[in-house]
Parts: structure tokens; sequence; C-alpha cells
């Protein structure tokens, strides 16, 4: 009967041992902060601060006298920085497994509102082609506004991002060298 009863015993440990050896790394690290992850959120930090600078900048020429053209070359800009930022949340996508909750909430958030400005910008893109005469209307102007107010959301989202991503890692780096206790419930 002891026999049987440290079988059984061993056969359970021995299947624990296994799961957790063939267990994915990421499940075990699923709350763990993921630093590609993090120097991506820095790369698109960069590419929104560009599109947003960019998107300003149409806007302004929405009440000047410049040409159609300008305006055109301006939009082409904007898309530039657009489908880099569209590169830099593909990758993100492709790592969201690998990020802690508050990281896989910034690539859902990020994807969400990107795919809402692509659509704007082309948009906004067949509107001037269309319409090259009439960029200093009013419906040109509103799309230049919309625009603008949509990459700027963003930009300052991304930015909420990886200051909270700086400000958390510096906070684990001060837990760990006053030696403090983990907070209950943390990521």
């Amino acid at each position: 009967m002891k026999l049987q009863s440290m079988l059984r015993n061993f056969g359970g440990a021995m299947a624990l041992t296994l799961v957790l050896a063939t267990a994915s790394p990421n499940t075990w690290a699923q709350t763990a902060d993921s630093e590609e992850i993090s120097n991506l959120l820095s790369q698109a930090k960069s590419h929104a601060a560009l599109a947003d600078d960019d998107a300003g900048r149409l806007e302004s020429y929405t009440r000047s006298k410049l040409a159609w053209r300008t305006h055109a070359i301006k939009l082409q800009e904007i898309k530039q920085h657009v489908n880099e930022l569209l590169k830099v949340d593909a990758q993100l996508n492709d790592l969201r497994a690998q990020g802690s909750p508050w990281q896989q909430d910034a690539i859902n958030q990020i994807d969400v509102h990107l795919k809402e400005l692509a659509a704007l910008l082309t948009t906004t893109i067949n509107h001037l082609n269309d319409n090259q005469s009439h960029v200093h209307m009013q419906a040109f102007r509103d799309y230049a506004e919309s625009n603008h107010d949509l990459i700027a959301k963003i930009s300052a989202m991304i930015n909420d991002y990886v200051d909270y991503d700086k400000a958390k890692s510096k906070a684990e780096l001060l837990e760990q060298k006053l030696e403090l206790p983990a907070p209950s419930g943390a990521e």
C-alpha cells in the first residue's frame, strides 16, 4: 500500500515537473515588461512626433495662400511618418503575447487609433486629389484639422505610455536598490 502511494505521489511530481519543463517561458513571465516592446514604443514616439509636427504645419497651410502642391507634399510627408508608425505597430502586434498587461493594452490602443488615422489620412489625400483647387475651402481645412487632432492624440498617448514605462522601470530599480518588497497585485 505504501509503495502504491509513493508511486502515485512520484507520478504526480513527475507530471508537475514535466509541465514546468515544457511550459513556455512566456507562461511564467506573462507579467514582465518586454524590453523589445519598450524599445518599439520609443520608436513609435519618434515617428508620432514627426507626424504631429507635419500635421500641424499642414493645418497652418490651410490658413495661407500656398498652392495645392505644397499641401500635397506635406500630406505625403505625413503619410511616410504614418507608414513608419504602421510598421512599428505591426512589430508590436507580433510581440503582443510577450508583453505585460499594460504593454498589451498600449498595443491595442495604438493599433485602433492608427487604423483610424490611416483611413482618415487616405480620405484626406483622396479629397485633395479630387479637389486640388479647393485647398482653401472649409472641407479641406476640416480634413487637415481632423488629421492634426487625431495625430496629436496618438502622439500624446504614445508619449504617456513611454513615460509610464520609464517611471515604472525607475520605480522597480529603486525597489531593488532599497530592497523593498514588491507591491501586492503588481504586474
